[in-house]
């Protein structure tokens, strides 16, 4: 769910409401970082102590690679500006299918979420223009798709940063699934980045009470920083690499 982190430069649009679902959409995607950065977080997965995972992340014209680093896991999601996002573990290789919704580090978080693929599905809906997450005025969107995790997805968009604040992924017989929000945000360098991000499953059938619930905290990171193209190569994540080490 975090190519690029949900990043977004500071700079804020003035407000309207009078706009077309995909216009608004396409300015949340352009409104990502130019440079590379890095970040530490800990990642909290139920009573467990939080894991340390670290963040790399490489910004081109054409594309993001994010390496989310903690333990012995080291994976890669590749996320054109245009087109289909990539998903690779290392000692596994490309997760297609299924696959891609395994579960980063035992958390709530997915592969597949990581990307926020569903921010490019055709004919994003408006539900309400006037909706409030967290105190924010934001659009409610919603998007459908064929042949995905998800059939449907409702989306919140801050009115001011055009920066995604929650999302409500939906099956097919229209059950909540799972949930994602933004909790709070930190400024680093020149770009803001969340602070603190949840993810939580329910199982269908079930109440919120019975949501499985996992957080991603962010405690460090250097906007700027320039990083080695090589650590994103795709083939570093194969299935014959070795995982279990950082990149560097």
């Amino acid at each position: 769910m975090l190519t690029c982190l949900l990043s977004y430069q500071a700079y804020a649009d003035p407000v309207s409401t009078n706009q077309d679902a995909r216009v608004i959409l396409a300015k949340v995607l352009a409104n990502r970082p130019t440079k590379d950065f890095s970040l530490k977080a800990r990642l909290f997965v139920g009573q467990d102590d939080p894991v340390m995972v670290e963040i790399l992340v490489k910004n081109t014209p054409t594309e993001t690679r994010t390496i989310y680093h903690g333990g012995q896991t080291h994976a890669l999601v590749v996320q054109p500006v245009k087109g289909e996002p990539g998903f690779y573990l290392k000692g596994v290789g490309e997760l297609t299918g299924a696959r891609r919704t395994e579960k980063l580090l035992g958390s709530e978080f997915s592969y597949y979420d990581l990307a926020l693929p569903f921010l490019r599905w055709p004919n994003p809906k408006m539900i309400d223009p006037d909706d409030r997450v967290r105190g924010r005025d934001c659009f409610a969107i919603e998007i459908a798709a064929e042949g995905e995790p998800y059939a449907r997805v409702k989306i919140w968009i801050d009115k001011e940063y055009y920066a995604l604040l929650r999302a409500e992924a939906f099956d097919k017989d229209g059950n909540l699934v799972r949930r994602f929000a933004v909790t709070s945000f930190k400024k680093i360098g020149e770009a803001w980045v969340p602070r603190g991000l949840e993810a939580a499953i329910l199982p269908p059938g079930q109440s919120l009470p019975n949501q499985q619930k996992s957080r991603l905290e962010v405690y460090e990171g250097d906007y700027g920083t320039q990083l080695p193209t090589e650590w994103f190569a795709v083939e570093g994540f194969g299935a014959n690499a070795s995982g279990g080490n950082a990149t560097h």
